[in-house]
């Protein structure tokens, strides 16, 4: 396809499966399925820290969450950025889920 590197999904995705691991990044990369087809998937999984930081625990649990100060959120913030950049490199994609990648993982537990 023009708009990438590889020939083929299996290709792609085995190229930024390879560049993710080798930059330690542990991660699952598919392909999105109906109108999805074209979208590289990358799941980063659990988030090894709770929201827990900076938590209203009353009646609005969640309310008041500083992301600027939150482990969990820097973490996803560093781990989607880094990835997203990685994935650009190898595949010669430009976007972040705009029906080019789509970087997910999990967050911590309130």
């Amino acid at each position: 396809m023009a708009w990438r590197k590889q020939e083929t999904h299996a290709e792609e995705t085995k190229a930024v499966k390879d560049a993710l691991t080798a930059n330690g990044i542990k991660a699952r990369v598919g392909h999105g399925k109906g109108t999805a087809w074209g979208w590289l998937e990358i799941n980063l999984g659990s988030c090894p820290y709770p929201h827990l930081e900076n938590v209203d625990r009353g009646n609005g649990a969640g309310f008041g969450h500083d992301r600027e100060s939150c482990s969990a959120c820097q973490w996803h913030e560093r781990l989607h950025k880094k990835a997203l950049a990685i994935a650009q490199e190898v595949t010669g994609r430009k976007g972040d889920y705009d029906g080019d990648i789509n970087i997910l993982s999990q967050g911590g537990v309130l």
